[in-house]
């Protein structure tokens, strides 16, 4: 069995901050958010097929105009980066600190193009997104999205593949969701608009979903219990081990569907929280 540590240390570096701030920021926003939490009996089954399939038509049309979606795409990511960061600095600022510290994130986002300032750009925007949606969650309700799209990660990545099409789209765009991880060190200050040409070769790519959705999950505990979302986040932290075990074992190298072991052990987190 291979075990990259020094692969998997960097994966740790990016993920573990990220998962913290989302829990920490939706704890600080439970206030708010208890009025607005969508209960299972809300959720229904059309809501889950509308998504996939506006989440399909988006990615044939960024496949197939792609000058057009290279720029929406870039647009939505500084939109994601710009509004995540605000919720996270808004968790623990006044405003209009947290405005401030937005822009002055979102700027260095979109001046500075290396790895790190893109990495740390997701870290805020996709904990930000991912917290603020699990506020208006059930954990139950949370459960069931990560089974769904669980499931169509796997059909998305192995069968249709074109999941795998859209993420070589948005790497030709240059936007990028999610985090870019260097197999050595001093790459972190690689360009980023470079590094592109070289995932595989130095780089590798763990997609926003991969990592938000299990903050998605987490935050919604953090709605009840804040030891209990912690507990979750630790699981997740176990599925992002056995991802990389996953993925440096392949015998043949390429794209895998990662969310679900992450989304397994994030749902057996959750069910050892409430035996603690």
């Amino acid at each position: 069995m291979i075990l990259k540590l020094n692969l998997f240390w960097k994966e740790i570096l990016l993920f573990s901050p990220t998962l913290l701030l989302g829990i920490l920021a939706a704890y600080n926003h439970v206030p708010l958010a208890k009025e607005n939490i969508v209960a299972l009996e809300s959720f229904s089954w059309s809501d889950v097929v509308i998504f996939l399939i506006l989440f399909l038509v988006l990615s044939l049309f960024f496949t197939k105009f792609k000058k057009i979606s290279s720029v929406l795409l870039k647009l939505f990511l500084i939109l994601v980066v710009f509004s995540g960061s605000q919720i996270i600095f808004g968790s623990f600022l006044n405003t209009p600190w947290d405005l401030f510290g937005a822009i002055f994130l979102a700027s260095f986002f979109v001046l500075l193009k290396n790895v790190f300032i893109h990495d740390l750009g997701m870290v805020f925007g996709i904990a930000g997104a991912a917290s603020l949606l699990g506020l208006n969650l059930i954990p139950a309700t949370a459960i069931i999205l990560l089974v769904i799209l669980s499931f169509y990660d796997i059909v998305a990545v192995y069968w249709t593949k074109h999941m795998v099409t859209l993420a070589r789209g948005m790497m030709e765009s240059g936007a990028i969701f999610g985090f870019i991880i260097p197999f050595e060190f001093k790459d972190f200050f690689h360009h980023s608009g470079e590094a592109k040409q070289k995932i595989g070769e130095k780089f590798m790519i763990l997609g926003s979903g991969d990592i938000g959705l299990p903050i998605v999950m987490a935050s919604s505990v953090a709605v009840i219990s804040i030891s209990q979302a912690l507990t979750v986040g630790l699981f997740s932290l176990l599925g992002l081990f056995l991802t990389h075990l996953i993925f440096v074992n392949q015998t043949a190298k390429g794209p895998m569907a990662a969310l679900p072991p992450i989304a397994t052990l994030t749902i057996i987190g959750y069910l050892v929280s409430q035996l603690l």
